[in-house]
């Protein structure tokens, strides 16, 4: 840490306005989760990179096992089919988040699509012109 994350700090746990009394603050990289491999949750690991291990592992069990370029073609598909579940689980949209993930982020995005949209009419004149 540098002096000015160090003076920012400080300064976020003084209180500026003068209040007395206990404040209750939570930095902003504080995760209830229990990270165990690659910063990612035994749930996590059960239920996105294991499936995709299983199903790489019979990708690659699939015969002709002579041909480069069949190698090649699984190889490519096994990359992807091992990334994209990884990179689901541990991007962070919100840089300066780190408690908030990719897979949080469009949990909530989705919900809001879904969520009942409410419009606002102007109402009309009531008085005659």
């Amino acid at each position: 840490m540098n002096q000015e994350q160090v003076k920012d700090a400080l300064l976020e746990l003084l209180d500026s306005n003068g209040k007395r009394g206990r404040k209750w603050f939570f930095p902003k990289n504080v995760d209830n989760q229990y990270k165990i491999l690659a910063n990612m949750t035994l749930k996590e690991l059960v239920f996105y990179i294991l499936p995709a291990l299983i199903l790489s592992a019979g990708i690659g069990f699939i015969p002709p096992r002579n041909s480069i370029a069949f190698w090649a073609v699984k190889s490519i598909v096994i990359v992807f089919i091992i990334v994209i579940p990884i990179i689901y689980v541990n991007y962070r949209p919100v840089k300066l988040r780190d408690n908030i993930r990719s897979k949080d982020f469009l949990k909530e995005y989705f919900d809001y699509r879904k969520k009942k949209k409410m419009y606002f009419v102007k109402p009309k004149s009531k008085l005659i012109d």
